[in-house]
């Protein structure tokens, strides 16, 4: 796997500067509804080795107890400030999408060289923020993100949450290539020089766009500032979604809007065209070849002729590649359970379900749901 073997290894970054020439940094925790994540992620930014920064929890209208946890969990720690929408602006704003807001809320607070914007239910190891600064520094980057160890718990996150991260990863090979236009970020962490941020505007031109992280990587990108990606799987771990219903939100979430939104075309019924063609991709990759295979079979059964027995051969072996090759990146990326591969038909089966149910939500208007938001195609 080439693409793999490029992208450079986080954990393998030694080089320490003196405390001197240590800049400080200020790490974002935008935070809704995680009073039940919360805590750990507080605990291992406690434990970071590097020696200045400043922690802002910003909790983003949540409907639970994420405010006081973060704030019992922080406790005497001087490092953190827990920053509560609620009390800065009662309103909720109709024409900002996800966290973006909270992040831009906090960032008008940071003080820091850097920003570092994490999502409220990672797990990072202790040296993390201390070798994602040494690299940007010694890398002369003014962006960074990182491909973290998904935890998927559930039969249903183990079957389907690598289908449409895998299909993310294709873009890898594009990041450190500053003539392409295509960027990927990963919002579960990302560095970003507080300069840069400010230059682009922030989070102010991506504001309705769903996928922010993504979307952010590819404005810094544009503006002429150098992006880059690490593997971190070793370093930090994230759960997206531990139920069913929580991944076909999700993803419908990216799908809907996120997909949607990359492409310039503006009439409802052509963009549900354009994810249909998704549809029919995922269908091809995933499902025909065991669709076929079961097809070959009953022929064989009931007709004895070889031309049968060779298309059963044939897509028993083109499933046994797939499978091969899903089973390879799982492991070398860090998603999920690579033994999983075996039922990625199943796995297809729902990401074509999500496939088939945007285009719906687009054409009727609908929207989705998300952490007890309506979000709606414009």
């Amino acid at each position: 796997m080439w693409i793999y073997k490029q992208v450079p290894y986080l954990s393998k970054t030694f080089h320490k500067k003196s405390p001197r020439s240590i800049p400080l940094i200020s790490l974002i925790v935008p935070a809704r509804n995680e009073a039940h994540t919360i805590g750990k992620t507080i605990e291992s930014l406690k434990s970071q080795t590097y020696l200045r920064m400043e922690i802002i929890i910003v909790d983003d209208y949540s409907t639970d107890d994420t405010v006081n946890v973060s704030k019992n969990t922080v406790g005497a720690d001087k490092r953190f400030k827990v920053l509560d929408l609620k009390s800065i602006r009662k309103e909720k704003l109709s024409d900002w999408f996800g966290k973006s807001y909270a992040v831009q809320q906090a960032s008008m607070q940071a003080k820091g060289e850097w920003l570092v914007f994490i999502d409220a239910d990672i797990n990072l190891s202790p040296q993390v923020i201390e070798k994602a600064v040494t690299f940007v520094t010694e890398n002369k980057l003014d962006f960074l993100s990182v491909l973290p160890h998904q935890l998927c718990d559930s039969f249903w996150t183990k079957v389907v949450q690598p289908i449409p991260l895998m299909i993310l990863l294709l873009n890898l090979f594009h990041i450190y290539n500053q003539k392409s236009k295509i960027a990927i970020a990963f919002g579960c962490f990302i560095i970003m020089k507080h300069s840069v941020f400010d230059k682009i505007g922030g989070y102010e031109q991506i504001k309705n766009k769903i996928a922010d992280d993504a979307e952010m990587a590819k404005v810094v990108k544009r503006s002429g500032f150098k992006i880059g990606i690490v593997h971190a799987q070793d370093m930090i771990k994230i759960k997206m979604y531990e139920k069913f219903s929580d991944l076909w939100e999700g993803w419908s979430k990216n799908i809907f809007l996120g997909l949607a939104q990359n492409t310039r075309i503006q009439s409802k019924a052509l963009k549900a065209l354009f994810i249909l063609a998704g549809f029919v991709g995922f269908f091809s990759i995933f499902l025909f070849p065991f669709i076929l295979i079961g097809i070959s079979l009953i022929l064989c059964l009931f007709y004895r002729a070889s031309y049968w027995e060779y298309l059963f051969i044939y897509s028993s072996l083109l499933w046994l590649f797939e499978v091969c090759a899903q089973f390879i990146i799982q492991k070398r990326y860090g998603i999920g359970s690579p033994k999983y591969a075996l039922l990625s038909f199943l796995g297809g089966v729902i990401v074509l379900g999500i496939f088939l149910d945007t285009p719906i939500k687009i054409l009727s208007g609908k929207g989705i749901q998300w952490k007890g938001r309506s979000y709606f195609h414009k």
